[in-house]
């Protein structure tokens, strides 16, 4: 690719920045536990959850 200067900061400057911190891999939860499955686990739940309406779904159906 052609630049239109000769400053070497300008190849610098075309790059696509990288993420300066990598992220951890979270943790899980635990077998019994309700959040057990769900992807937002460790990120601050917040209830009611989306998963609230399928649990009572199929608690009805146990019935």
């Amino acid at each position: 690719m052609r630049t239109f200067t000769n400053n070497p900061l300008e190849r610098m400057m075309m790059q696509i920045p990288k993420t300066g911190r990598e992220e951890t891999p979270r943790i899980p939860a635990p077998e019994g536990h309700f959040c057990h499955g769900c992807g937002r686990y460790g990120l601050g739940c917040v209830r009611p959850c989306y998963r609230d309406g399928k649990q009572t779904k199929k608690q009805h159906h146990e019935l």
